[in-house]
């Protein structure tokens, strides 16, 4: 399974932390984590890690990048043993759908491109005012 990185653990960890954790970022994480949490019934091919060893050692110290690695690498196992688990955890990460976001023609000035955004505020201008 693509895109899950020790970043991506420790950012959306980060997130559910802090006051800007509120909504969208601090659900995904919980998901992510009841998710992990949730036992493989008997008879998944899930034979491997559960995660959630990797999570608890995670959630114990959310800033190192060793464990949110480790927590990457039990997802990663879990997901190629378990195809639901990988749906799953797909729409956990990353929502229910993937979005494909590209820019392109030319100089582009003040680009934000992001699957959660709470309050955003950009001032000032690097290029020509819109046209109304």
């Amino acid at each position: 399974m693509d895109g899950i990185t020790a970043e991506l653990l420790m950012m959306m960890a980060g997130g559910a932390a802090g006051a800007a954790g509120q909504g969208a970022g601090q659900s995904a994480w919980q998901s992510l984590v009841a998710l992990v949490r949730r036992r493989p019934v008997e008879g998944d091919p899930g034979q491997g890690t559960t995660g959630q060893r990797e999570l608890e050692e995670f959630e114990a110290d959310p800033e190192n990048p060793v464990r949110a690695q480790g927590l990457a690498d039990a997802l990663v196992l879990r997901a190629g043993q378990d195809p639901e688990f990988a749906r799953r955890l797909s729409g956990c990460l990353f929502g229910p759908g993937r979005t494909h976001m590209e820019v392109s023609g030319g100089q582009q000035n003040n680009v934000v491109q992001a699957q959660y955004v709470g309050t955003l505020h950009i001032s000032g201008s690097n290029g020509p005012a819109a046209a109304g």
